[in-house]
């Protein structure tokens, strides 16, 4: 099972269009790490953990699918979580 984090972030953007996100990111499987009280709109920025038996290309795509729903010009990054061997 991989992980993966995902940031989000729209041009523009009101705090709807980030309530509109995490509905869209919950139906692709995507569980939102909290974030800060003091971000505001305009400098706002979601993230969101996924873990599960997708591939990378699968998790981009599915973020780019909720994100293009919210109908905002986005910007996303998706890294997959490298394992480390405990020694």
């Amino acid at each position: 099972m991989s992980k993966y984090i995902t940031r989000v972030q729209f041009k523009n953007a009101e705090q709807i269009d980030y309530e509109k996100l995490d509905v869209e990111m919950e139906k692709g499987r995507f569980v939102k790490i909290a974030q800060p009280a003091a971000a505001t709109s305009r400098t706002m920025v979601r993230e969101y953990n996924y873990r599960g038996l997708k591939t990378l290309q699968e998790v981009i795509a599915a973020a780019y699918t909720a994100a293009g729903k919210v109908g905002k010009q986005y910007s996303l990054t998706v890294m997959k979580e490298k394992r480390s061997i405990a020694v």
